[in-house]
């Protein structure tokens, strides 16, 4: 990244005005490189955070410049190091999603003066430690330089800043970066920490109970204050940084602007669910005469996860016959679960293209699947000649709400641009862990350049863009069928950022989406009325109250953080003391048709790649060379490799080369999720067959292949 020009004598500058002046002028802003003038509320919420002396929490509503606040503190930190001891500056900028690194990466360049790099997917967060006094990069790449390069550690870093900090809860990355900093360091060695957040939050559990509990104000706001502190506990933050003044509280409202119109649109579904019924019909005939080829024979089911589950179950015994199977089930239930919200046409189509190149792609299939392949092929087909008159056929009454929207909203403006949440396809973007993902990282920052100038008008897109994207011409968005949180509800609105923008959610009255909606609404002002009591709080007070959601203490037990975190990683330790060092004498098979492809002992491993190293798993496999190799640093990815049995033909990696190791041949980078592994207990004498989806969860270390060629004797 371009760098401008860095202020050489930094003793000549006066970190007072930035600290507690209210007033920067043009002068102060030249002196220290500032070509963007912030907003007088913005200058608040700096100098908040500076005088708690604290780790704080940024909390103020999307679209306010959270990210160009926290450049202006990463700027402060890193001038006050400087003109005190001129050491290096070490600072991370974590960000929940990649598709927004380049985005935040620049607005903190911005500010000037700092050394600012994006750690890409191809790069590791160590390559930049030396050169950068700014890394963004995501949370999940941070704890893989922390844990295994080993090549980092908390004491190197000056200030970590969490965008979209309520993401810190559960197993998520930012909750593994604050457990190693609060169950392996002390407090003094920790790097300042800044979390931003335009909300707060707790799980939804019985969605009806949760509503009437919400609906109460005594009962919500007795329980506002406690998810703040919880969310403060988490991230061992001891302060809250929001806009009070008055005339700042003003100016946020004139400059940032929220949706003009904020609709919940119910559509009426019943004319609709007539015309679907044979649909339903068909698909339920259809799953019921799978199940009934089932051997040994399934539970019936019409739930995803449990077919799912099912499936895992009959890979562990060998049932291939029920794999195949299961599978047809899962692609005709996901099918039925879709019907309330696409064309009839369009689910019909897209079953019997999926149907058939599940089909097609065995050289031989089983008689069981030429059964079944023929019963869908016959049934669906049937079907459409049976509905291809219906006035739904080629749409349905949410369909028809959504382009009615967006012919409003470009009819109203030239300039219009909306982003969709689940249907419609001007341009896409969905988050690499999609089962959707085919676009690269330079792939998805070309769609949002082409969004941002305008090529695009209509951006479709999985929940990835609500948090953190920023398309200062965005004047619409629609979230079609689908609700998560209170958070992505705050997260989604915030993306309309346009003056007399709109916000949408299509959904039936009688839908749980409905009442998700109503329930986000609810804690939104949950969140408000956390922030109102936290003002009336003195800061000692508030201290003492999240640091009971940390202490050691017996009667915290079950609520606390610390606690909970220390003896997840005690039962972690035990898990990873059983590891044995090296793989027992056992073998690596296709997880859905068992399928011999190695020896256990053959795996090899080499940063996030596993293989089998022997050769001969090539004769073992299908190649399917890409038109044109493609290179990722020292890697060539060469295609995809299928499983050898000609009536399976399951994906499970791709052929690549080490291209810094040319001693090696082509190799077949595995996908933990599509294998299976077997051994025989030695002391029970029973065979141990093991599915896990990461090859981290496998109960023995796979040996790392060695950075240079063995030398030759």
């Amino acid at each position: 990244m371009n760098l401008q020009e860095r202020p050489v004598d930094y003793a000549r500058i006066d970190l007072r005005i930035f600290e507690k002046s209210p007033v920067w002028s043009d002068k102060y802003l030249s002196q220290i490189n500032l070509q963007q003038r912030p907003y007088d509320f913005q200058i608040e919420l700096v100098q908040s955070v500076i005088q708690s002396q604290k780790n704080t929490i940024i909390c103020v509503r999307t679209g306010s410049g959270k990210t160009y606040v926290a450049a202006l503190l990463i700027k402060y930190y890193y001038m006050k190091k400087m003109i005190s001891s001129r050491q290096r500056f070490l600072s991370f900028f974590f960000i929940p999603h990649r598709a927004i690194r380049d985005q935040q990466a620049l607005a903190i360049e911005s500010v000037g003066d700092l050394r600012v790099s994006a750690c890409d997917d191809d790069s590791f967060v160590s390559e930049y430690i030396r050169r950068s006094d700014v890394i963004v990069c995501t949370p999940q790449k941070f704890l893989n330089c922390l844990l295994q390069e080993r090549s980092l550690r908390m004491t190197d870093i000056d200030l970590m800043i969490f965008d979209e900090c309520h993401n810190c809860i559960g197993s998520h990355p930012y909750s593994q970066i604050m457990k190693q900093c609060l169950l392996h360091y002390q407090q003094h060695q920790l790097p300042r920490i800044i979390g931003m957040t335009a909300s707060c939050s707790t799980k939804i559990t019985n969605m009806q109970q949760l509503f009437h509990s919400l609906s109460d104000d005594d009962v919500r706001k007795g329980s506002a204050i406690a998810n703040l502190y919880q969310l403060c506990a988490t991230i061992n933050c001891q302060a809250i940084s929001a806009v009070t003044k008055r005339d700042q509280l003003l100016e946020l409202e004139k400059k940032i602007s929220r949706p003009t119109q904020d609709e919940i649109v119910c559509v009426d579904s019943k004319p609709f669910d007539q015309h679907t019924k044979k649909f339903k019909e068909t698909l339920i005939y259809l799953m019921k005469e799978i199940r009934k080829k089932c051997s040994p024979k399934i539970t019936s089911t019409d739930i995803e996860q449990q077919l799912v589950e099912q499936k895992q179950d009959a890979e562990k015994k060998g049932e291939f016959t029920n794999v195949i199977l299961i599978k047809y089930l899962i692609m005709l239930v996901k099918r039925l679960d879709a019907i309330t919200d696409l064309p009839l046409n369009s689910l019909i189509i897209d079953l019997i293209n999926r149907v058939d190149s599940f089909y097609n792609k065995k050289e031989t299939p089983i008689e069981v699947e030429i059964q079944v392949y023929e019963l869908c092929q016959n049934k669906l087909n049937s079907l459409i000649e049976q509905l291809k008159e219906s006035v739904f056929y080629f749409t349905n009454p949410k369909l028809d709400l959504l382009s009615k929207l967006i012919r409003k909203h470009t009819a109203e403006r030239e300039d219009a641009r909306g982003t969709l949440y689940g249907t419609v396809k001007p341009c896409w973007l969905v988050g690499q862990s999609g089962t959707d993902f085919t676009k690269t990282i330079n792939e998805q920052d070309e769609t949002l350049k082409d969004f941002r100038k305008g090529l695009c008008n209509v951006m479709v897109a999985t929940d990835v863009v609500q948090e953190g994207l920023d398309v200062p011409q965005c004047s619409y968005v629609v979230r079609y069928e689908f609700v998560s949180s209170e958070i992505g509800t705050v997260q989604a609105r915030g993306r309309a950022r346009t003056q007399n923008s709109a916000y949408y959610l299509i959904t039936t009255s009688d839908s749980q989406n409905y009442m998700r909606e109503k329930i986000n609404r609810l804690k939104e002002k949950q969140m408000d009325e956390a922030l109102e009591e936290w003002k009336q709080m003195s800061p000692d007070e508030l201290k003492q109250n999240i640091a009971k959601k940390q202490v050691n203490k017996k009667k915290f037990i079950k609520e606390e953080i610390v606690n909970g975190w220390q003896h997840e990683e005690e039962q972690t330790n035990a898990a990873s003391s059983m590891l044995t060092d090296t793989p027992p004498d056992g073998k690596v098979s296709c997880r859905s048709c068992g399928y011999y492809l190695g020896k256990l002992e053959w795996l090899r491993r080499r940063n996030t790649c596993y293989f089998v190293q022997k050769q001969h798993v090539l004769e073992r496999v299908e190649i399917e060379l890409k038109l044109e190799p493609k290179q990722i640093k020292d890697i060539q990815i060469n295609g995809k490799v299928r499983c050898g049995n000609t009536q399976c033909r399951e994906e499970l990696g791709g052929a690549q080369e080490f291209l810094n190791r040319k001693d090696m041949k082509e190799i077949c980078a595995l996908k933990c999720n599509q294998l299976k592994f077997s051994y025989i207990n030695k002391e029970s004498g029973r065979e141990n067959i093991i599915v896990g989806k990461k090859w981290t969860e496998l109960p023995f270390r796979i040996v790392e292949l060695e950075t240079r060629p063995p030398r030759r004797s």
